[in-house]
This record gives structure tokens, sequence and C-alpha cells, in this order.
């Protein structure tokens, strides 16, 4: 054996148990590995699939024996303005609908008292199809309470977004009683709403008719009070509202002017007719008389006294007579001014007694507003009763004449149809919850059956657990797509090589002898064995695969049977009955004459004689290492096709004769601690392992995790090659 090889390293292996990584990534970054998930639910896809087929088969079945339910649903409309023909005492006020009103009426509609006036109304506890779907075990009728319960149970109301409608549901076993009682309950309620109107106003009406008998009475009263307090005052009402005080007092003040008047008028004539010359003086005949007698006797007296002397008969005649007519005018002219004066007197007299009577007027006007004041706050009491008996009496009228035009603030906009479908059980939720149900159950079986299975499964898993590089993946070429593959002929992968050399099998099983730089400048080894833990795990496929691939890259090849018991590479090639391994070792046969060439790669192929297998032994001798190093000389590259390497002991031995050990290892099928065995004891042989080769790798688990089979795929695909 070549000591330019050394023996490689090999790492602690890992736990039996070990599982992948679910809490970061190869950074450490990931908390949760999605493509470990994803390669979990592809490998066990079957599985989980006929889990959630039966968990929805099961929820089907389980909806076709639940007990539908029927929703029948009214829809009801507030009207958001006052719509009463006549405004009275309900509707004088602001009514109209908001959005806080709307939900009252939602919490009315649910109330007691409506579903007790539906059950009342529409007989519902008498009613066989009521009682048979809200209470199949009660025979018989069922109390009023019993009806309403089981009304307000099954009754749902809710206000239609921020609309004034309110949707009023009812759900029942029977189609038909689900509409009865929605409409039941629609028309309680409505009727409902006027019936308390009616009452509302029959109490208005009977409060206005007891307080219009108290008006009345207020007011006769009233007013008798401002009858007998105005006789009493002796206050007389007039157009303008005087008293008698007032009208004589503008009576005196009338005479008062008229008699200041006629005083000054008087006064006036007084002093026009003082002294002799007055007015009244010189109109006087009388005086107008008495003066030309005297006149005429001056002038008399006078002639006679130039003619006769003083006591002459007629001059003393004349004085005489001179001396009556003065005397007699001066008492007439004295009467006549006295008569002014007395005149003067009656108009003052009669001025103070009219300014006296004014004053006593004034007195008793005084008196009589002092009495106004009390009789206007009489009055104004007794219009106040008169108005107030008045509004209420024509409310009182308003009221009779609108009774019986009540109208309720809802009305019906869409009565209830009876349903078709059912409302619940729900199939689109049912199947929902199936189905998340059976994904559940889906992933814990696929949890289950990962747990079970102890197969490597990634690259990254394998390299972890092994301590070993994964040097290739070769792919299942039947999950490849390729419909020229013979899966079931000995010779379907190592001919896939040959006839599918820009394949990503092929790229594969070129990575291997590429890691080994075979052929190129620091060569690895020249004689590599390929061994498994246990049979069946593609060990002689990938030797034989991996010898016509470096052969078709014109690398001197020769691959040799090691395998005693199998002889998978011999059967394989159709080699059977012809000397081999075993008789060159035993000096029957030389080796140019039993090693055949595969034409189809220009591989050279050292069989087993299939009637020799007895002599097993034959592989721990000194001749078989010799014949090796021999092979390393002659050959650029030597593949061992191994048995393997826990059931067969000298497969451990010869795998030490190798320069170095590729573990084949069968994607997820192969346990973890069968290759932690196999390892082991090759390890304690002394071989030395380079690495690990998975096999019948499927390619679309390994698309959904990312491999590097998923980008020979993508690169090697048929739609990517050159015509």
């Amino acid at each position: 054996m070549s000591a330019a090889f050394e023996k490689l390293p090999v790492s602690n292996l890992r736990g039996v148990d070990a599982a992948p990584s679910t809490t970061s990534g190869p950074d450490g970054s990931k908390l949760i590995d999605l493509s470990w998930l994803a390669m979990l639910a592809w490998r066990h896809k079957w599985a989980m699939l006929a889990v959630i087929g039966c968990a929805l088969a099961a929820t089907l079945a389980a909806y076709m024996l639940a007990v539908k339910q029927y929703d029948a649903n009214v829809v009801l409309a507030l009207d958001r303005n006052d719509q009463q023909l006549v405004r009275t005492a309900q509707t004088d006020k602001d009514t109209a609908v908001d959005s806080p009103t709307v939900d009252t009426e939602v919490q009315v509609l649910l109330s007691p008292e409506v579903a007790t006036a539906a059950v009342r109304n529409a007989r519902l506890n008498t009613n066989p199809a009521f009682i048979a779907a809200g209470a199949p075990d009660i025979a018989g009728p069922l109390s009023i309470p019993a009806a309403t319960a089981i009304v307000r149970s099954n009754l749902t109301v809710g206000r239609q977004g921020l609309s004034y409608a309110i949707n009023l549901g009812y759900k029942s076993r029977d189609p038909a009683v689900a509409a009865s009682v929605a409409n039941a309950v629609a028309d309680a309620y409505v009727s409902g709403n006027v019936q308390s109107e009616q009452s509302a106003r029959s109490q208005d009406i009977n409060m206005l008719r007891t307080r219009l008998d108290q008006l009345r009475g207020d007011v006769i009263k009233a007013e008798a009070a401002v009858a007998a307090y105005r006789a009493k005052s002796d206050l007389v009402s007039v157009s303008n509202d005087s008293t008698i005080a007032q009208q004589e007092l503008s009576t005196l003040n009338t005479e008062l002017a008229s008699a200041k008047a006629e005083l000054a008028a008087s006064q006036g004539r007084a002093s026009a007719n003082a002294g002799e010359n007055g007015t009244a003086v010189n109109s006087s005949p009388v005086i107008r008389d008495l003066r030309t007698d005297v006149s005429r006797l001056e002038v008399k007296l006078a002639e006679q006294s130039s003619v006769y002397g003083p006591n002459h008969p007629d001059r003393v005649k004349t004085q005489a007579q001179l001396t009556t007519a003065r005397q007699a005018l001066s008492r007439e002219v004295s009467r006549a001014s006295s008569g002014v004066r007395s005149d003067i007197s009656v108009d003052s007299q009669r001025v103070g007694a009219i300014q006296s009577a004014i004053g006593s007027a004034k007195g008793r006007l005084l008196a009589g507003n002092n009495a106004s004041v009390r009789l206007n706050e009489l009055e104004r009491v007794a219009e106040s009763s008169r108005q107030l008996y008045q509004t209420f009496l024509d409310r009182y009228r308003v009221e009779l004449a609108t009774r019986g035009t009540e109208k309720s603030k809802a009305q019906v906009i869409a009565r209830a149809q009876v349903p078709v479908r059912p409302s619940s059980p729900d199939l689109l939720v049912y199947m929902l919850g199936g189905l998340i149900a059976g994904i559940i159950a889906a992933v814990l079986l696929a949890m289950a059956l990962e747990w079970r299975e102890r197969g490597l499964r990634t690259r990254a898993e394998t390299e972890e657990f092994t301590g070993y590089e994964v040097v290739s993946s070769l792919p299942d070429i039947g999950t490849m797509d390729e419909p020229d593959f013979r899966r079931n002929d000995a010779l379907g992968v190592p001919d896939f090589v040959v006839e599918h050399r820009e394949s990503p099998f092929s790229e594969s099983v070129r990575a291997i002898w590429t890691a080994l730089k075979i052929g190129h400048k620091g060569q690895l080894a020249r004689s590599v064995g390929v061994t498994s833990s246990i049979p069946g795990e593609g060990k002689t496929s990938t030797a034989i695969a991996l010898a016509r691939s470096t052969a078709l890259a014109g690398r001197r090849t020769l691959l040799v049977d090691c395998d005693m018991r199998r002889m998978g590479t011999t059967l394989a090639l159709g080699l059977r009955n012809r000397p081999g391994l075993v008789e060159v070792l035993n000096g029957q046969a030389r080796i140019e004459d039993v090693i055949v060439l595969d034409e189809a790669s220009g591989a050279h192929v050292l069989p087993l004689n299939t009637e020799l297998t007895a002599q097993s032994d034959i592989m721990h001798s000194q001749a078989t290492a010799a014949m090796f190093d021999r092979f390393r000389q002659e050959y650029d590259f030597v593949v061992l096709d191994i048995a393997p390497a826990i059931p067969v002991a000298e497969a451990r031995a010869v795998a030490t004769m190798a320069d170095l050990t590729l573990m084949v290892v069968r994607w997820r099928t192969t346990q973890r601690k069968v290759v932690k065995t196999a390892i082991r004891e090759l390890d304690r042989a002394g071989a030395r392992i380079f690495g690990i080769i998975l096999t019948q790798v499927d390619t679309r688990s390994s698309a959904v995790l990312s491999e590097e089979m998923a980008y020979y795929q993508y690169y090697y695909s048929r739609e990517s090659r050159p015509n």
C-alpha cells in the first residue's frame, strides 16, 4: 500500500438520536429550520394527505349527522324623524332617532316583555311545531314563561352596521317555525310600540281632564276675586281703564279752569269798573240818565247863578235838585261798583270750592290707584289662570282628536321567509375545522414517523452526525423525470451514467472523483473502496457508476468486485461463470486473462468466480494486498466494490487495503445507529474513511431542501440542454 496516502482523522460521532436542528441554521441565526419542515411534509405527504382526507371524511359525516338549524331574519327600520299626523304631548319634544336610540331598541327587542307578547299573540306555547323544535323532550303545551325562555334563547337582534335598520333573527330546527317566530316577535314589537303610544295618550288625556277641572276652578276663583275687589274698591272698568275718581277729577279740572277764567274776567271787570268812569258805570243806562240830569241841572244852576242870587228860590230849588241828582248818581255808581266786587267774590268762592273738590277727588284717586295695583295683580292672576286653562283645554281637545292615529316608531321592511338552507352547522366551518384538525393530525403523524425514522436526511445532518464530509448526494433517477430509466435493471444506474453524461446524476458521480482529485496534481488516492453498512444501500451501483464515469473522463480505471457473497458487480455486468479475483489469488489464472473490458465506458473489470465464494478468507491474505499495490501502479484509479462493513468481516479487512474508503448511506433509509456502528468498525479495523455518499436521494425533496441536487436539476434540466 502506498504511503503517499495518509490516514484521514475521524471526528467524533454524534449521538444516535441526534435530529436536525430546528432552532438555528448554519450561521446560528435561524430559530426554525423551515427547510426541514418542508422536507418533513414532502417525505410524508401521502400519509399526511391520507390523514387529512380521513379527517375531512369524518367531518363530513359529523356534518351529515349534526342537527340542522335554520335562521329566519326580519329587518326592521326605525323612523329617524317624528311621523305623527298631529304633534301632541308625546311628539312636541325632539324625537329624532339617534344611534343610542337604535341600540336601546335592540335591547327592547331582546327584552322578556316582547318575547312574552310574541308567545301570547301567536300562542306559541300550544303550537306543536314550536314545541317539537324548541323542546322535543316535552309533551303537551308549555307554560308561557317556558316558551318565552325558548324564544329568547334562540333570538338574535343586532344593528346593521351604522344604519337605522335592525336585524332580528330566530334559529330553530324547523324552518317554518323559525320564520313564524321571527315574524311574531317583530309584530309583537311593532304592536307593542303602538299600544305604548296609545297607553301614553290615554294617560295624558286622563291627566289633562283632571288638570282641567282644577284649572277651571282656579279661573272662576280668580275672576270672582277680581270682581269682588273691584266692587269693594269702587273701581269701574272703562275703555281707558279710568276710575270714578279719575272721571270726577277730570270734570273738576275742567270746571276749575272755567271758574278761574270767570274769576279773572270778574277781576278784570272789577278793575275796569273801579271809580265813576268804570265800564259798568258808563254802560249803565240809569247812571247815564242820572249823569244827564246832573249835567242838565248843573247847566241850569249855572244859568240861574248868573241870574239869580244864592237865595233865589229857583236857584235854591235847582241847587236842591242838583244835590238830589248827584246823590242819586253817587248811589247808583256805588251800587254798580259793589255788583262787580260781588261777582269777584262769587267767582273766588267758586274757584275755591272747585279746588276743594279737586283735592278731595285727588285723595280718592290716590286711594283708587292704590286699589288698582291690587286689582291689576288679581287680574294678572286671573288672566294667567285663563291662559293656562285655555292651553290645557286646547291640548285636551288635540289629544281627543288624535286618539287612534298612533304609529309605531319602527316598521317591518322585510318579513322573514322560510329558509331553504340551514345556517348551522356551517359546512364551510365544519370542513375548515376538519381541515385544520386533519392538518394538525397529519403534522403529528409526520413528526411521529419522523421520530421513528432513524435515517439521515440532509448533508448537514449527515456531516454533523458522522463527523465526515458528504462527498456527493446521488439522486434517485426515478424522481428525475427520466422516461428511459430502467429502474429494475441491474445496470440501470451505471448505464444511465453512460447514456446521460450531462444529467444531474452523472454530475453528482463526477463530484466523487473530482473530490478525490483523480487525474490531477495532488490526487488523494489511487484505490478507493466503496462499502456500506448493510446490503441494499446502492454501493455496487455507486462503484460501477464511479468507475464508468472516471473511465469516460479518460482515466485508466479498474473496477474490482470484492464482495464474495453478493458479487454485485459481477452479476450486474453479466460476468458470471468465468475466472476472476479468487482464481488470480489462488494462482489458477493470470490477471491479464481475467480482467474484462467494459465496452460501454472503457473501464476494466475484475470479476469474482461465483463457484468459489466459500474461500472468503483469501481476501485477508498478503497476496491480495500485493495485488492491490500492483493495480495502483498500473491504473490511474482503482475502485473496490467491498461487501457491507457490518455483516461481512473481510469487508473491513479489504477496506484497510484501499487508500481511502467511501461509505455509502442510503438517504432516509439507513438507520443512524447502523451507520454509527459501521463507521466505528471500519475505524477500528484501520480503514481510512474519506467521506459519505448519500444514495437514492429524492430530487423533489432535495429541491425543497435547497440541496445541491436542486441546482444540478435546474442546470441540467431538459429545457436548458443545448439541441
